[in-house]
């Protein structure tokens, strides 16, 4: 059996071209001898006792969070984003915490250390050196260190892969490579990953089902920086983590009110606060929305952090339920501070801010509203209500919660006023 070394495509002869990935001479011999096993040892669930392992705590607070309490010993950690968005300063400021060594197969050492001096980190735990062969990092491991910070797993190989640095094959060998040495030396694995134009983590998928923990670091056109968790086998998924990037590296946003609504504090059109959720942290928000007339065949519907499906199928319901027409209106939707909202507890906060901008009616500033809305018109309770609910209070809000429907809160509010 033969193997294409760049995707994995096997062939039962040698062949010059691989027809799956169009690339020239990386057939090679997959070695297919038998091998002597050794027995697995197999035992009831219920006699086994649990261990609780051992975390380590960055006193990164934000970055903590996202994690579930800190870093997992043992655990393999992937962490994506854009070019320039912060990955290598976040982990450099993540190893000065703990006995660390930082290896980079981009940057060389030089440029670490200007890093380093820039965002002040100092630390004497932090080890770091410049090369790309995996095999011979593993072979020169010979000190116990708490984290190994891998930049990037798509600029190191492995001699036993005979194709290009960043090829499928050598980033899922490397990666198994990471996993197992995580699992047996019991030392936590930070690999620094690159992302493609459609904003996925390069190389095979396969690399994101390898380690415990898929991270990425979502920029905006602010200095604001969210670290968002999509896989976790050691904590909750969707947490998020917010950061300011300064000239002294990423500082932690305590206060993320301060980023996600205006400075507003009196009634004026156009503006709805709700309180959404974020993993299990809640965060109060802010919608904005201009409503202008068309001059356009064909009206624009514009959002900036909220589905645009979300909001078409939001107009539809106004328009049958309210009778409120928006086909020769342009409709812009803004979420404040650049902040990407998928919790459809906003749904409530977008209507009233639309109906509010076209109506030129300010809402209470005072209130946050909360709720899905059906396409019957129904505005749906959300879960984890009495968590948004302690957030609002501790902000000095209060929830919105007169009516039921649609009709009913647009009468209420609107009508009743």
């Amino acid at each position: 059996m033969y193997i294409c070394s760049n995707c994995g495509y096997k062939s039962l002869k040698w062949i010059g071209r691989c027809p799956n990935c169009q690339e020239w001479e990386t057939f090679v011999k997959e070695d297919e001898s038998v091998k002597n096993y050794e027995k697995v040892e197999i035992k009831k669930l219920k006699n086994l006792e649990y261990i609780r392992e051992e975390r380590l705590i960055s006193n990164i607070s934000e970055f903590d969070r996202v994690l579930g309490g800190g870093i997992l010993k043992g655990s393999l950690i992937l962490i994506g984003g854009d070019p320039g968005v912060g990955k290598s300063t976040l982990a450099l400021q993540i190893g000065s915490k703990f006995k660390s060594l930082y290896i980079s197969a981009e940057e060389s050492l030089n440029q670490i250390i200007l890093r380093a001096k820039r965002i002040g980190i100092e630390s004497e735990n932090l080890y770091i050196t410049h090369s790309q062969n995996l095999d011979s990092i593993i072979n020169s491991l010979n000190s116990s260190f708490d984290l190994i910070i891998i930049d990037s797993i798509q600029t190191i190989y492995s001699e036993e892969v005979p194709s290009s640095i960043g090829s499928i094959s050598q980033i899922r060998t490397c990666a198994y490579k990471l996993l197992k040495l995580a699992k047996e030396k019991n030392v936590a694995i930070l690999i620094i990953a690159h992302i493609t134009k459609e904003g996925e983590i390069s190389g095979p998928k396969l690399l994101e089902h390898i380690v415990d923990v898929v991270l990425y670091l979502e920029t905006n056109e602010t200095n604001l920086r969210i670290l968002r968790s999509y896989k976790n086998r050691f904590g909750p998924t969707n947490e998020i983590g917010i950061f300011e990037m300064t000239e002294m590296g990423l500082k932690e946003v305590n206060k993320p009110e301060d980023y996600f609504i205006s400075e507003i504090n009196y009634a004026k059109p156009s503006i709805a606060r709700s309180i959404i959720l974020e993993g299990l942290r809640p965060l109060i928000v802010e919608v904005q929305s201009l409503i202008i007339k068309t001059f356009y065949p064909t009206p624009i519907r514009n959002s900036v952090g909220y589905d645009i499906r979300r909001l078409n199928m939001l107009l539809a319901i106004m328009e049958k339920y309210l009778n409120i027409k928006l086909r020769n209106y342009d409709v812009h939707i803004n979420i404040v501070g650049g902040i990407r909202v998928l919790d459809q507890a906003l749904d409530l906060a977008v209507a009233l801010s639309i109906i509010s901008g076209l109506k030129n009616f300010p809402l209470n500033p005072k209130l946050v509203y909360i709720g899905e809305i059906g396409l019957t018109g129904d505005v749906h309770k959300v879960f984890m209500m009495d968590l948004r609910e302690n957030e609002a209070q501790r902000l000095g809000f209060e929830v919105y919660k007169n009516k039921k429907t649609l009709i009913e809160i647009y009468k209420d509010i609107f009508e009743n006023s």
